[in-house]
């Protein structure tokens, strides 16, 4: 027979303390629109500009799964088409992408996935 549970203390103490990426609110993600809304980052058709007619993205250049934060210097607007072929890694629409990014978004993937990250994430482009 066991004894009692760890309490919840005791039990969230053990080992490394996971990183959280930070999610975005409702409120923020609405921010994070009003702030990036408009034409794709790539092919810059103002048909995407996703105020007239929605078909911006919001594509996160450090993806969620590589730790990627929902803040906007993680968040760029894409078309659909460029967004799939980013998603895809098409080299001629990384190397576009890469080279749109503003600073903070740059520094933003730099600080994330260290000095070779952009190297990794966009193929050496930048």
């Amino acid at each position: 027979m066991s004894g009692p549970p760890d309490p919840k203390s005791r039990s969230l103490a053990r080992g490394e303390r996971r990183y959280r990426r930070k999610v975005a609110s409702p409120k923020q993600w609405q921010a994070i629109i009003d702030a990036k809304g408009g034409p794709c980052r790539i092919c810059n058709d103002p048909a995407s500009n996703g105020r007239v007619h929605g078909h911006v993205h919001f594509h996160h250049v450090v993806a969620r799964a590589h730790g990627g934060d929902d803040v906007a210097a993680n968040i760029v607007p894409l078309c659909g088409d460029c967004h799939g072929r980013v998603t895809r890694h098409e080299r001629a629409a990384c190397v576009a992408l890469a080279a749109a990014l503003t600073d903070a978004e740059y520094a933003y993937v730099i600080g994330k996935l260290g000095e070779d990250g952009a190297a990794r994430l966009f193929g050496g482009a930048r």
